[in-house]
C-alpha cells in the first residue's frame, strides 16, 4: 500500500494544472454569494454595533436580538445560497467526472477534463443521487435511534459523559460508513470510465470491491485526509499565535486560505489516484 500511496502523491502534484483548473471553477461559483454577502454586511449588519458583541462569544439573547433586526437582510442570503447549492451539486458531478477522467486515462491536460465531464455528467450523476440516498438511510439506521432516545439517556443514564460517549461511538460509526460509501461511489466511477460498466453494474462494483479491500482504501483514504488536516491545524495554530492584526498579517493569511484550498483539492486528486490504482491493481489480476 504503500507505493500505492507513493505514486498517488506524484500523480497528484502531476495534475496540478487540473487543480488549478477546479479552484478556479470553485472560486466563480463562490464570487456571486460573496458579493451578496459583502453588500449586506456594508449595507445594514457593517453598521449595527451588534456584532461586535457576536464577536465576544455565544449568547442567545444576543443573536436573537440580531435576527430580529436584521433578519430582512438575511433573508435574501438564505434564498440566494440555495440556488448557489444547487449549482454546486451539478457542477460538483461534472468537476468529479473530468478529474477522474484524466486520472483514469492518465492525461492530466485540459481538454481532458472538458472530455470527461461532458461525456460522464448524466450517468456520475445517477450514481451521485444513489449514493446520496444509501447514505440518508445509513444515516436513519444510525442516528435516529440515539437521537430517539436521547432525552431518556439524560434522564436515566448516570452522567453526561455517558451520553456523550454514546454520541461520539454513533458519529465515528456514521463516519465509517459515510467514508466507506465515499470510497465505493469512487470506485464505481471508475469502473464505468475504465471497463464501461452500465450504472447498477458500477454500484455493485463499488460497493463490493470497498468491502473486500477496506483497510487498503480507508487507509489511502485517512492518510491523505491527515495530511490536510495536520495543515489545517498548523494554520489554526498560527493564526492563534499572531491573528490577523495587521494589513501584511491579512494578506499572509489569506494567501495561507487559497493555500489550503487548493491542498484540499489536491488531496482529493491523490485519493482519486490511489483508489484508481487499487482497482486497476485488481481487474489485472
Amino acid at each position: 500500500m504503500l507505493n500505492t500511496i507513493k505514486n498517488a502523491f506524484f500523480t497528484g502534484l502531476r495534475h496540478w494544472k487540473i487543480v488549478l483548473l477546479v479552484y478556479f471553477l470553485q472560486l466563480l461559483l463562490a464570487i456571486p454569494l460573496a458579493m451578496q454577502v459583502w453588500h449586506v454586511l456594508e449595507a445594514s449588519i457593517g453598521n449595527s454595533l451588534e456584532i461586535t458583541k457576536l464577536l465576544s462569544g455565544y449568547d442567545h439573547t444576543v443573536i436573537s436580538d440580531f435576527l430580529k433586526v436584521h433578519g430582512g437582510s438575511i433573508t435574501p442570503l438564505i434564498g440566494q445560497l440555495r440556488w448557489v447549492l444547487l449549482v454546486w451539486a451539478i457542477f460538483s458531478v461534472f468537476i468529479n467526472a473530468g478529474v477522474l477522467y484524466t486520472l483514469v486515462k492518465k492525461t492530466p491536460i485540459l481538454l481532458a477534463f472538458w472530455t470527461g465531464g461532458a461525456t460522464y455528467f448524466f450517468r456520475f450523476a445517477k450514481i451521485a443521487v444513489v449514493f446520496l440516498l444509501l447514505l440518508s438511510l445509513w444515516s436513519g439506521i444510525v442516528l435516529l435511534p440515539y437521537l430517539a432516545n436521547l432525552m431518556v439517556n439524560l434522564e436515566t443514564m448516570a452522567s453526561e459523559k455517558t451520553v456523550l460517549g454514546y454520541f461520539l461511538a454513533h458519529v465515528l460509526l456514521w463516519l465509517v460508513g459515510f467514508i466507506y460509501l465515499s470510497i465505493a461511489s469512487i470506485v464505481a466511477k471508475t469502473a464505468i470510465i475504465k471497463e464501461g460498466l452500465t450504472t447498477w453494474q458500477a454500484l455493485k462494483r463499488g460497493l463490493v470491491f470497498t468491502f473486500r479491500h477496506f483497510f487498503q482504501t480507508m487507509g489511502i483514504f485517512l492518510f491523505f485526509n491527515l495530511l490536510q488536516l495536520l495543515a489545517m491545524a498548523i494554520y489554526w495554530w498560527l493564526e492563534g499565535r499572531s491573528g490577523m492584526v495587521t494589513g501584511g498579517l491579512v494578506v499572509v493569511f489569506f494567501v495561507m486560505q487559497q493555500g489550503l484550498v487548493l491542498l484540499r483539492i489536491t488531496v482529493r486528486m491523490m485519493v482519486n489516484a490511489g483508489l484508481i490504482e487499487l482497482t486497476i491493481k485488481d481487474t489485472n489480476v
